[in-house]
């Protein structure tokens, strides 16, 4: 296949899924949730997510990519019409377990696809361009989704009183074009052999264990999402209320879908900034540097009083994130075997998941009475804790190898 087929369905999957990144704390809240309340819903969608992220890459693995990622496409659908007609915290608490459990499904199901069909066809650049573009795609589409899901926000609340009554259905509109442009998709692995034969011919768990025995890097830098999961649970719950509360007016609410924009499109350019930095250094080492300024960033940006202050810094903690998760694709990656790198990439998707559960239960429990800047000082410091207990595993096993 050609691989710009597989791009094109993940550009458009990340647009489908941006719309929302803006407005989905504010949606909830504006439907009667608290912010306890949505931290618990987001903890619900966490846990749908992790449970199932092991299990999807597994069946993305035997049954192919791209059935399991139109079946993450229905079930986006489903969640976003539950989440437009729910009134009350049970519906959205199911609306959110729907989307976890969609999410899950999607989760490198298609990456590894275009990830494979790069590698067969040796594409210029190698695994290094290839990651770069894959992150670039989806960030763009990102930037591009929370641009348009602030608009469409600002345009329901000035027209209707609600915003979720012009995001949501765009965002349901989009899933079926997702959902197009996954079925334009073909899958062929490496060798000519499809994804039915291939799931047909192996076994998944001698194949990870051979994989993880092969590199002992690999679990290390799976494991370290987790604390990755943490941080940007912590941040994408409480980004909105936090700029909200620090605006003059209301009026200036628009500001969401601009800052949104903004903080993927430095994500971008923080990939093709990767590509560059690692043609002279090693993934692992960018990937830690990179990553410990994404953590100053986040207890940097607890202590912002203003929202210029809070933009800049915000924009900075993402442009840090971009360079570091690109580094950390093309580490994992360079070490997956192709048979199988959906479940190694869901099992990436499984430390995330487990730590945004963790980080939102804790909120829950505590967002009412620390408030948000503690929250995110407490996560800054997880995150780097875990940083540098990453270097040092990775440090030893090059040791020891």
């Amino acid at each position: 296949m050609r691989p710009g087929r597989a791009l094109a369905a993940i550009g458009l999957d990340a647009l489908a899924r941006g719309i929302l990144v803006p407005v989905m704390s504010l949606l909830a809240l504006e439907k009667g949730l608290t912010l306890a309340q949505l931290a618990a819903g987001l903890a619900l969608y966490s846990a749908a997510a992790f449970l199932l992220e092991v299990p999807s890459g597994i069946l993305a693995d035997l049954l192919g990519r791209k059935r399991v990622f139109l079946l993450a496409q229905c079930s986006y659908g489903f969640a976003l019409a539950l989440f437009w007609a729910a009134r009350g915290a049970p519906a959205l608490y199911g609306a959110l377990v729907l989307y976890g459990i969609a999410k899950a499904l999607a989760s490198g199901s298609m990456d590894a696809l275009y990830i494979d069909s790069c590698l067969a066809q040796h594409t210029a650049g190698g695994l290094p361009r290839a990651a770069m573009r894959l992150n670039l795609w989806g960030t763009a589409g990102y930037a591009v989704g929370s641009l348009l899901g602030g608009g469409l926000n600002w345009a329901g609340q000035t027209l209707a009183g609600q915003g979720g009554g012009a995001v949501l259905p765009a965002a349901l509109l989009l899933t079926l074009g997702v959902a197009a442009a996954g079925l334009l998709t073909q899958e062929v692995l490496p060798g000519g052999q499809s994804g039915a034969e291939r799931g047909q011919k192996r076994r998944p768990a001698a194949a990870l264990r051979k994989a993880c025995a092969a590199s002992p890097a690999l679990p290390v830098l799976l494991g370290s999402t987790l604390f990755t999961g943490v941080a940007l649970a912590l941040i994408e719950t409480f980004w909105q209320p936090r700029f909200t509360a620090l605006l003059p007016s209301r009026s200036l609410s628009w500001l969401l879908g601009v800052l949104g924009f903004a903080y993927f499109a430095v994500s971008a350019l923080g990939s093709v900034l990767a590509d560059r930095l690692l043609a002279g250094h090693g993934p692992r080492g960018v990937y830690l540097a990179f990553g410990g300024l994404f953590g100053l960033g986040v207890a940097a940006l607890s202590f912002a009083a203003t929202p210029l202050a809070f933009g800049l810094l915000y924009l900075a903690l993402y442009l840090a994130f971009g360079i570091a998760t690109t580094a950390q694709s093309v580490a994992i990656n360079a070490d997956s075997p192709p048979e199988v790198r959906a479940t190694l990439l869901s099992g990436q998707g499984f430390a995330l998941q487990i730590g945004g559960f963790a980080a939102s239960l804790g909120a829950s429990l505590f967002a009412d009475r620390l408030g948000v800047p503690a929250l995110w000082q407490w996560g800054a410091g997880l995150f780097l804790a875990g940083m540098l207990v990453t270097g040092m595993l990775l440090r030893g096993g090059r040791k020891t190898k």
